[in-house]
This record gives C-alpha cells, structure tokens and sequence, in this order.
C-alpha cells in the first residue's frame, strides 16, 4: 500500500508535527534550579594521612588523622554548604566523631572549598581506615533553592602527613 492509498493521517504527518511541538514544549517548560545538575560535588581531595604525636600541635593539629576533601559548587550562584556535624565515620571499625574544618562556609560559582575532616587526641597513630558517609546541606546564598546530599568516604591507609598538611 502506498502512502496515497492510506486514509487517515500518515506516519509522516505525525513525525513533521512533534518535530514542530518538541521545541515548543522544551521552550514553555522550565527546569528546577536543584535539577539542573549536582549544584555539590564532594570529592576526596588526596590521601587521609595520620599526625603521630605532638607532630603538627602548631598547626592545631594533635594525634590524629586528617581526610582532605573537595566541595564545588556547580551552580551560577554562590551558595553556603553546613557539614553535618559531629561527621559520624567509622575509624577502625569503630563509630567515630570527625570534626569538619570549616563545617560552614560559602562556595562561589564554579569554585571549591577544601575541607578537612579532623580526628583529634587518638592514642596512637596506627595504619588505620576510615569508612561511612558525609551528610550536608546547601543553601542558595541569595535566593529560596536549597538541598541535601551525602559523600561515601572510604580510606584503607593513612600513611603520615607531610609538612602537617594534607
């Protein structure tokens, strides 16, 4: 049968009108600031290291283990991030309370802040791992847009820091 033959509206003719109400569509309709894309990404930012003894007390840091990580903001505006604090992870197979440093702070469009996760005054200062998620907050600086999300954190060494720093 050919296409002179059929009655009724043809497969072409269907085709050449949601060619034409697609882009209508896709104009009228807009899309949430949030869904957009991941507004924060967390990432590890270099290995988790170990600060054995008084080795790094000037940089106020004392026995423990430090967990550097990234947070960008992929947005068009600056927002303000909030760490759940205390950072509940598992350190040694053990529930353990890090302190984010900073656990507040605001990110500039196209821009990251490095943060630490500290874990302070340990006994000693062993190969160790750290596991568990990171939960958090952001919130649009000017503006209603907010959300959550939380980062996997998984660290099998942690070898000593350099220069106590991560």
């Amino acid at each position: 049968m050919s296409e002179n033959d059929q009655t009724g509206i043809s497969r072409r003719t269907v085709t050449k009108a949601m060619a034409w109400a697609v882009p209508a569509v896709a104009v009228a309709s807009t899309v949430p600031f949030a869904a957009a894309s991941a507004i924060v990404t967390v990432s590890e930012a270099g290995d988790a290291c170990k600060l054995p003894g008084n080795s790094c007390k000037d940089a106020g840091y004392s026995k423990g283990y430090l967990q550097p990580l990234n947070i960008c903001n992929n947005s068009i505006v600056p927002i303000t991030v909030t760490i759940t604090t205390p950072a509940s992870l598992t350190f040694n197979g053990k529930s353990t309370q890090f302190t984010p440093i900073p656990s507040s702070f605001t990110v500039n469009p196209g821009e990251c802040q490095r943060v630490v996760l500290n874990l302070n005054l340990q006994d000693n200062s062993e190969q160790s791992s750290i596991y568990g998620t990171l939960y958090w907050t952001w919130v649009e600086v000017d503006g209603p847009q907010s959300g959550s999300g939380e980062t996997a954190i998984s660290t099998d060494v942690t070898p000593p820091c350099s220069n106590c720093t991560v």
